[in-house]
């Protein structure tokens, strides 16, 4: 009997602490665009998600549930989502961007 509780409370751990691998996500941003701002609603409200930026995806923004909105630098518009702190599900939508300066449409002023 004491060998079957060993066995559950195992399995029941093991399952706590399995990791989820981030989600590989591209923004609906245009290709120019160098910031956005970017709203996530996290489920369950105590949970969390951290995006990652590419193109390195080595400083990883957080977002508290339940929502939570940050400024993020754009490089690439692919990026990596972690669900962390119990959350099982996120929901993206990005809010605004911003576009890089196209040098070849500006004119000189005239004389």
């Amino acid at each position: 009997m004491r060998c079957i509780f060993t066995v559950a409370a195992i399995l029941i751990t093991s399952h706590v602490v399995a990791v989820a691998q981030p989600q590989q996500i591209d923004l609906d941003v245009p290709s120019t665009t160098v910031a956005a701002t970017v709203q996530i609603t996290v489920k369950p409200s105590r949970g969390a998600v951290l995006l990652y930026p590419g193109p390195t995806y080595d400083k990883p923004i957080r977002f508290p549930g339940p929502v939570s909105a940050r400024m993020v630098p754009i490089q690439s518009r692919t990026v990596r989502i972690e669900l962390i702190e119990g959350a099982t599900s996120f929901r993206v939508k990005v809010l605004g961007h911003i576009d890089a300066l196209d040098a070849s449409k500006i004119e000189p002023p005239s004389k």
